[in-house]
């Protein structure tokens, strides 16, 4: 081979990223399509951004063989997310240099309010212009109040309810169906990405699921990001479906969803006001005017908590463990303090109006209180037991316990439902994580708990497995589990 045919063969040229497949990526450019992987020295050394799909790339180009990338080119926009398989510490690159995100929920049972504000958030945050497409409407009776509720918390983006059996509202999306941009498509599993796709392209480019019978959700078809060229020139990045999305670096992209929220901040008495028992707080007054609704503050303080962490992972831990060490002094000082008894026998009647607090370690707990997480108000009656120690609508707790019944924790955070357990009796009970110190505790259910709710949570490690179904069909199809491991 002469100089002049190597250089043909192996030329540095720009190409595009149109599917990812872990370590090896499928490319195109002027010269044609192929596959590539990464140049180990210029990527493993930290020095270059690894690509993603819609990533334009310079690499060494060959003819007939894996070509290699050298480097990746600045992008317009961006969409990431936290890694779920590195325990918080990395970032996920989901897709890049697109116009648009299509946020996909379907109108059948996936409409997720929180998740669509996760969604909307992280699209913000890629500086893209995000659409909500409401997917399945052939299935939904009535619509009105999903769409409603959509637009309503996708303030400033348009919101459309549409079907790809029968095409209703496709017609709608014209002005983004444009030719040389590119659309991301976002949604969990089985809302009708790839039926979509098809329903756009008009024709069959990819494979769909059968909606299951059990519960009316679609099958999870798309195993890894693509980028698809349609006949009209628009391009499409089609994504695996991902329920659950963990913040990363979404400073910008919370203030543009939650711009109703942080429009109250301007508004309070003190400047530094931290929007939770300050007198003059408009915050709490829009909440308890219902002109801010509760959920949608939790929601902000939920997504701000993770955006803190990833931004600064140090410095929340650092925060985290000096509130700790404030909550701990606190509560020795709590404990140092003479008891109701002690009081009674005179030994410090100046201490006895702080001794006055309620233990339940011994006796009955009736009191009512009103849920921090829905507002609900919960009384004694109807829990089935002595003791009422969460809400039986929303399953949450407060972190009000040392050891149960004490009341002696200055925590006060709320305590979600995150799984289920079942003791030696039979009897189940409720696992609960303290939003603000991350504490577990473990509280029996009660006879009215939400039965709904409940289940769901019991059932969510099998709803969300760690590993694709495929993969257990294929180590137990053999019917020997030594030899069939699985990857």
């Amino acid at each position: 081979m002469n100089i002049n045919e190597h250089e043909t063969a192996c030329a540095v040229v720009t190409a595009r990223i149109t599917a990812t497949y872990r370590d090896r990526y499928e490319i195109t450019c002027e010269r044609g399509t192929g596959f590539a992987t990464l140049k180990k020295s210029e990527y493993y050394s930290g020095d270059e951004a690894f690509p993603t799909t819609g990533d334009f790339v310079m690499l060494d180009w060959q003819e007939n063989a894996e070509s290699r990338i050298t480097k990746t080119l600045p992008r317009k926009t961006y969409f990431s997310r936290l890694d779920p398989s590195s325990s918080g510490h990395a970032e996920q690159a989901v897709a890049a240099n697109f116009d648009y995100v299509f946020i996909l929920q379907s109108l059948n049972r996936d409409f997720n309010p929180h998740r669509l504000e996760r969604y909307l958030t992280l699209a913000w945050q890629s500086g893209a212009i995000p659409a909500v497409i409401l997917t399945k409407a052939d299935l939904a009776e009535d619509f009105a109040p999903q769409l409603r509720l959509a637009e309503k918390l996708a303030s400033g983006v348009c919101v459309f309810a549409v079907s790809a059996v029968t095409g209703y509202g496709l017609d709608l999306l014209s002005d983004y169906l444009k030719p040389g941009k590119t659309i991301v498509f976002l949604g969990s599993s089985g809302v009708g990405k790839s039926s979509l796709v098809n329903a756009i392209a008009g024709e069959e480019l990819m494979a769909t699921g059968d909606i299951r019978e059990d519960d009316s959700r679609g099958r999870h078809t798309t195993t890894f990001r693509q980028l698809i060229t349609l006949k009209s020139g628009v391009m499409i990045i089609d994504t695996p479906g991902m329920r659950e999305l963990g913040m990363w670096d979404v400073t910008e992209g919370i203030g543009q969803s939650f711009a109703d929220v942080e429009g109250y901040f301007g508004k309070c008495k003190f400047r530094d006001c931290r929007h939770e028992s300050e007198p003059g707080c408009a915050v709490k007054a829009a909440i308890e005017c219902g002109e801010l609704a509760r959920e949608r503050w939790e929601s902000y303080l939920k997504l701000k908590h993770e955006a803190r962490f990833s931004d600064d992972k140090a410095g929340a831990l650092r925060d985290k463990h000096k509130k700790n060490k404030e909550i701990a002094k606190k509560q020795k000082e709590i404990q140092a303090r003479p008891t109701e008894s002690d009081c009674r026998r005179g030994a410090d009647t100046a201490g006895s109006k702080q001794s006055q607090r309620q233990d339940y370690r011994h006796k009955p707990c009736g009191e009512v209180f009103t849920c921090k997480n829905c507002g609900a108000t919960v009384v004694p009656e109807g829990a089935g037991s002595e003791h009422r120690n969460h809400c039986p609508r929303c399953l949450c707790s407060s972190h009000v316990d040392i050891r149960p019944g004490d009341r002696a924790s200055m925590c006060k955070g709320i305590m979600d439902p995150i799984g289920v357990w079942v003791r030696r009796n039979g009897e189940w009970a409720i696992i609960h994580r303290c939003r603000e110190c991350g504490e577990l505790s473990s509280n029996r259910i009660a006879a009215d708990d939400n039965p709904t709710l409940l289940m769901s949570i019991a059932v969510k490690p099998l709803a969300i497995p760690p590993f694709p179904l495929g993969k257990l069909e294929q180590a137990t199809g053999g019917g020997d589990l030594q030899t069939n491991k699985l990857q």
